[in-house]
């Protein structure tokens, strides 16, 4: 990441507040697509930290991530982004790591 003044950083959360002023706060899976591909088009860096569990029948932190996958298998999509995961499920952590693993394959 080159400059904090060229990065997005995205907190994808239903309830927790993110560590300081510098996050956007998006309280579900499709605000945080949306705060993602502004970032995008913006030309900024992005860093994004997920939470898995969402809400009930509410899209989650995984399913973002095959969002993700999926536009940058299909399209020009190529972000420069990092992922952090911050979610206390430990089954939903790790298929997010799987995931974060393909689309960081898919970006090489």
């Amino acid at each position: 990441m080159d400059s904090l003044d060229d990065t997005s950083f995205i907190f994808l959360d239903d309830i927790r507040l993110p560590p300081s002023l510098q996050w956007d706060i998006a309280r579900d899976a499709h605000a945080a697509y949306a705060l993602i591909r502004e970032a995008y088009d913006a030309g900024r860096e992005i860093v994004v930290s997920l939470d898995h569990d969402l809400g009930e029948d509410i899209p989650t932190g995984y399913d973002l991530l095959n969002w993700l996958e999926r536009d940058v298998a299909t399209t020009d999509f190529r972000p420069t982004i990092a992922f952090a995961i911050h979610s206390a499920n430990p089954v939903g952590r790790v298929r997010m790591e799987q995931a974060i693993r393909a689309i960081e394959a898919k970006l090489l």
